[in-house]
């Protein structure tokens, strides 16, 4: 990114504070994701399970709002769905509302002993219902969180049309306190990251 750029990211959201995005410390693409001239989606599903639900909304509404219109927040569109169902309804319906992209995005707990190998992840990490799946118990259980905790956030990028995992990455910890400051500078950088991809314009 050009110096120039970075100038006009910080005005964008220097409405909130003028802060340096989140930096992704880890992440994996697809290799076939990096020769692919026909990825970019028309239309995503966002789901931010961000700490609770009012932070959830704020977040993929504004996730929506970065995407120009090729975005749906999934606390509406996931209200009629009845996650339990069958995977493949799920993405049935998912295809003929048009959807071609899913973003989810979570909150996770820093590990200071974990370790990180690129393209090694749980079977469930393979389809975005499983991974919604996985880390909705989490996120719906209020003591899961620490009101002054410093959490990594995780997002992965599953692409409909293939039906796969395309992108993971973990962000470096924030500060949970300050909903605004972390949802504006996961947001800088997840979009950066999409674009550079070119997922979103």
């Amino acid at each position: 990114m050009k110096f120039p750029n970075i100038l006009l990211l910080c005005f964008i959201f220097s409405l909130h504070a003028c802060v340096p995005a989140s930096e992704i410390k880890n992440e994996w693409t697809a290799p076939e994701q990096k020769t692919d001239s026909t990825k970019m989606f028309q239309k995503i599903l966002f789901v931010a399970l961000l700490k609770d639900n009012a932070t959830r909304k704020i977040a993929e509404d504004k996730l929506v709002a970065e995407a120009k219109g090729r975005g749906v927040a999934s606390y509406s569109y996931l209200s009629e769905i009845d996650t339990r169902a069958n995977e493949s309804v799920i993405a049935d319906k998912l295809r003929q509302d048009g959807f071609d992209g899913v973003v989810v995005m979570r909150l996770a707990t820093i590990d200071k002993n974990a370790t990180y190998v690129a393209g090694s992840y749980p079977n469930y990490y393979n389809s975005w219902l499983g991974y919604y799946s996985s880390a909705y118990p989490s996120f719906s259980d209020p003591a899961y969180y620490s009101s002054a905790g410093a959490y990594n956030i995780e997002t992965n990028v599953y692409s409909l049309t293939k039906n796969k995992l395309i992108w993971t990455g973990i962000t470096s910890a924030v500060n949970t306190t300050d909903t605004n400051k972390m949802i504006d500078n996961i947001i800088a950088t997840i979009k950066q990251k999409m674009k550079s991809q070119g997922l979103i314009k």
